[in-house]
């Protein structure tokens, strides 16, 4: 069976992979708050857009919080289930880009998305290598 091998060391150059796990769980934490705030808001005015905004940001805000436990608690499937969703979320949000470049003039908005991806493949990265090094000190089961 293959082994799983950390892709990064650190998170921007000079963090541990905790830390800059739980980083990015506090800022998607924060900033999917302020997110379903503002979505509420909208819906609440009567701008029909709040409303699957605000379900993709308590999605988001679902998954910080499991990510927050997952790295306070070491635990290596909570973290796992971050890496998974998010990597899907992010292959939905890299299609959408690319259909906004096909459908609409939208092409600064398509932009926006795409390096918001590349950002977000980057988190990724960086909580799958906490996730693969404290896997490793896990003790093997007999």
């Amino acid at each position: 069976m293959a082994e799983n091998k950390k892709i990064l060391g650190n998170c921007c150059f000079f963090v541990s992979l905790r830390t800059g796990s739980l980083l990015i769980a506090l800022f998607s934490l924060l900033f999917s708050m302020i997110g379903a705030a503002y979505s509420l808001y909208l819906g609440l005015i009567g701008n029909l857009e709040g409303w699957p905004d605000l379900i993709i940001d308590i999605v988001h805000l679902v998954l910080a919080s499991i990510l927050i436990h997952g790295v306070r608690s070491e635990n290596v499937q909570l973290v796992n289930i971050w890496v998974w969703v998010t990597s899907i979320l992010v292959g939905i949000t890299i299609i959408l880009g690319i259909l906004i470049i096909i459908l609409t003039d939208s092409l600064i908005g398509a932009i926006i998305l795409l390096v918001v991806s590349v950002l977000q493949i980057y988190f990724v990265l960086v909580v799958r290598s906490y996730a693969v090094s404290i896997s490793s000190l896990l003790p093997t089961p007999v």
